[in-house]
């Protein structure tokens, strides 16, 4: 059993993150910016607070196990959400000890974009640009940062349940993923968890998808 801090626990990904580490036995902290804004569940913590809220959040983190972030924006116009934010988890975690993070990305981010379909890489180029130039430039750090950090890149996102029919392969490994698949945000939260488990995933990044996509 583990005490897992859950960034972004209000969102579809975190929320489902929460639910299935409960369920797994393991404690979580949820830090949230509002009261009340999960439901109370035993093994369940809320801290209330701003990421920017330096003395909260490291609060917050100060006795945990292992962090996942679950932060993310669907507004398609220039965002800095994790070129903001990401630096000052990385923070928090370093002055309270904490080294295991795990960080929900997205296939198509940086490098991972050269494996894609030629359809994939038109979409990520302009549809997803804003979102996923700001993943790109607040992960550069991460193997620099000093954390014991795994990155986990899903492919499309559905609200389907929870499959056996999805792969997991290092990115590194991957030389092309065929078309447009997806993967359920519950099988991207059952990766997020089996990451936190597994320490021989720490620096590695993770490509999420459905089975069959990958050559």
């Amino acid at each position: 059993m583990m005490k897992i801090a859950v960034l972004g626990a209000t969102g579809r990904t975190g929320g489902l993150v929460v639910e299935q580490a409960l369920k797994r036995g393991h404690r979580v902290v949820a830090y949230v910016r509002r009261a009340g804004a999960l439901q109370a569940s035993e093994g369940l913590r809320m801290e209330v607070g701003e990421l920017i809220d330096t003395e909260r959040l490291q609060s917050a983190l100060s006795d945990v196990d292992a962090v996942i972030c679950c932060l993310g924006t669907h507004r398609h116009k220039p965002v800095d959400l994790m070129r903001t934010n990401l630096p000052l988890i990385v923070l928090a975690m370093k002055r309270t000890g904490r080294t295991r993070l795990i960080l929900l990305s997205a296939y198509g981010v940086g490098e991972t974009a050269k494996t894609a379909s030629l359809i994939a890489r038109i979409l990520y180029k302009t549809m997803f640009r804003s979102i996923f130039h700001d993943k790109e430039h607040s992960e550069a750090g991460l193997a620099k940062s000093g954390l014991d950090w795994t990155a986990i890149y899903p492919v499309g996102l559905t609200d389907g349940p929870l499959i056996e029919a999805v792969e997991v392969h290092p990115t590194n490994e991957v030389k092309t993923v065929k078309g447009l698949p997806l993967v359920s945000r519950a099988n991207v939260a059952k990766a997020l968890l089996d990451a936190v488990e597994d320490r021989r995933t720490i620096g590695r990044r993770l490509l999420v998808t459905s089975t069959g996509s990958v050559r």
